[in-house]
């Protein structure tokens, strides 16, 4: 099975969204799948014009010469697409947003700029994306419009993965490194999960409700 996160924290590598993605990666690949790591804040992405030549005049092609045309070609055959964001004003980041826009070049669906069939399984998205802010609440919007992309391009949304306190996840204090490698390790088991069952188990599923700081004993 392919595997790819697409991170897009425009901290990259050195972000709270990194050590989520990143355990659930080592997840897949603990159980022998194929994983890619897409750090956005890497690559040169310019914004959507609107223009919708992708549409009428060249279909699938975009008027843009920049790196979506290797990150889609990454991400046309991926099994589960791992999608994370840091909470910027209570929804993903402005740089994950451009990334989805550019997506309009296969009308909202990278594997599929012909309208051709396919009789391949429903892809999966992976969410997750972590805040500041104490309350869960925070990531209803981002919750409401994963699933709905989800909805248009033909996706399942395999698993949901929230956390309060992100600070946590790169700079724990001695009180919170316990909960951190706990939740970490949970982490992993999602993806060993999703793995196997392409979903998670109901263990998995009860504890994605769970924040970090509510890992300070073992887990799964």
């Amino acid at each position: 099975m392919k595997v790819v996160a697409i991170n897009g924290s425009p901290r990259g590598a050195a972000s709270n969204t990194a050590v989520m993605t990143g355990s659930l990666l080592d997840g897949f690949a603990s159980n022998g799948d194929s994983v890619a790591d897409i750090l956005l804040s890497e690559k040169d992405i310019h914004y959507c014009s609107g223009c919708y030549s992708c549409w009428s005049e060249k279909p699938g092609v975009c008027i843009h010469k920049d790196d979506m045309k290797e990150i889609l070609a990454q991400i046309l055959d991926a099994n589960v697409l791992i999608i994370g964001s840091p909470l910027y004003f209570n929804n993903i980041s402005g740089t994950l947003k451009v990334f989805f826009d550019r997506l309009t070049a296969g009308g909202g669906n990278p594997r599929d700029k012909t309208g051709s069939s396919t009789t391949r399984a429903a892809p999966r998205f992976v969410m997750v994306s972590n805040c500041g802010y104490p309350n869960r609440n925070q990531f209803d919007i981002v919750s409401l419009w994963i699933n709905r992309v989800a909805a248009m391009m033909g996706y399942a949304v395999a698993a949901e993965l929230y956390t309060t306190t992100g600070k946590a996840l790169t700079a724990p204090t001695q009180e919170q490194r316990r909960a951190r490698t706990n939740y970490l390790e949970y982490l992993k088991g999602c993806g060993r999960c999703i793995s196997r069952n392409m979903e998670l188990d109901a263990p998995h599923a009860a504890l994605a409700q769970r924040n970090i700081l509510d890992f300070s004993s073992p887990g799964l």
